[in-house]
């Protein structure tokens, strides 16, 4: 699965699991219909750097002529960051939500005992929301006055100097959803496969060769269930699938990333009702076509071409994903650049556009 899916990484320590008493690490993988999935699991002695480092070569290993990992998400563990950065050096990191909201309650206990934590947790999650830089700069002074205000300074300059200003390009939205991340902001996944591997486990106590056949065991049922969802999506046509915009998109794209599609479209009527502009987000972080994208679609009588849509939403089965150039449809291509010179209501722009087409044409017949 993980030479079919190698896009997305994520990885966490759990403790409690063998006889050794040795930190033990999942790897989770997501697949396009949204399945979380086991990549491999590792114990290790201590939470060093070398080790994680050892264990990610491991799983590089096994990415052979496969595309290469694009997104790491870990928590803020230094030893798991460095890892990462060594192994995947091009692939964008980001941190858990979750697990920085967890060392906040940590660091200070007092905050999260009172009724100031109703007005913190308001705020934190706003801010680490914040959808443009403007916007994260006034939640931040939104943010300051509320623990100022309730004489909770300290805490504010923990936040701002521990979390903010290092690592806010790892898990502010502004930041984080300018560049790609397939909408995981937390290891949550990798939280279920610990407690999915537990439910199999007799006890804490195990040895590590009954550890593994466990694994095995829960792998091979992750596998079945993520095999029923891929072909679902190759079969399958829902009812909203059936619009004419999604006609080159029938079987080839999953289901989950067409649901993406299609709540976009519904959030196009409503930017068109509002008089709002597109955010691109589903561009940038997810590399599904947006809002406007969309809606240039629909003016054109256009479908989505396939090409549109990112390679790991369009992989439907458990064949290693291998490095290959991707032949476009030339024959469907053309009939879209027709159907925009034809679609045009200007003359002079359609004149325009087809003495373009013709020059390249002829320079490229020279």
């Amino acid at each position: 699965m993980w030479r079919a899916f190698p896009d997305l990484l994520l990885f966490d320590t759990t403790y409690n699991t063998n006889m050794y008493k040795w930190l033990f690490v999942q790897f989770v993988g997501v697949t396009s219909t949204s399945k979380s999935f086991c990549i491999a699991h590792a114990v290790s002695f201590r939470q060093q750097e070398c080790n994680f480092t050892w264990a990610l070569e491991r799983l590089k290993d096994m990415l052979n002529n496969c595309r290469e990992l694009r997104v790491i998400l870990t928590n803020m563990d230094q030893a798991l960051m460095k890892s990462g950065e060594t192994v995947f050096p091009e692939a964008t990191k980001n941190l858990c939500r979750w697990h920085i909201t967890q060392n906040l309650k940590k660091k200070h206990k007092s905050l999260f005992q009172t009724y100031i934590f109703e007005s913190f947790s308001y705020w934190w999650k706003v801010l680490y929301e914040s959808p443009t830089k403007s916007m994260y700069d006034y939640n931040c002074g939104q943010m300051e006055a509320t623990l100022v205000g309730h004489g909770r300074r300290e805490t504010w300059y923990y936040i701002r100097g521990n979390w903010l200003d290092p690592y806010k390009d790892k898990f502010v939205s502004c930041w984080i959803d300018d560049r790609l991340n397939f909408g995981e902001h937390t290891t949550n996944r990798v939280e279920g496969q610990h407690a999915n591997l537990k439910r199999y486990l007799p006890g804490p106590n195990n040895s590590l060769d009954s550890i593994a056949a466990f694994a095995l065991e829960m792998v091979n049922s992750q596998m079945e269930e993520i095999g029923a969802t891929l072909e679902d999506s190759r079969v399958r046509i829902k009812k909203y699938h059936k619009l004419t915009l999604f006609n080159k998109l029938h079987n080839r794209v999953s289901i989950f990333a067409l649901a993406k599609l299609d709540k976009e479209l519904t959030f196009l009527d409503t930017l068109q009702d509002t008089g709002g502009s597109c955010d691109h987000r589903l561009k940038t972080s997810w590399r599904l076509p947006c809002s406007c994208k969309l809606n240039w679609y629909t003016i054109n009588n256009i479908r989505i071409p396939l090409k549109d849509i990112d390679p790991f939403w369009r992989k439907l089965d458990f064949s290693p994903e291998f490095v290959r150039y991707e032949e476009p449809d030339y024959k469907a291509e053309l009939e879209d650049v027709k159907k925009q010179v034809l679609g045009l209501n200007n003359r002079m722009q359609k004149k325009s556009l087809f003495s373009k087409i013709m020059f390249v044409l002829q320079r490229g017949g020279a």
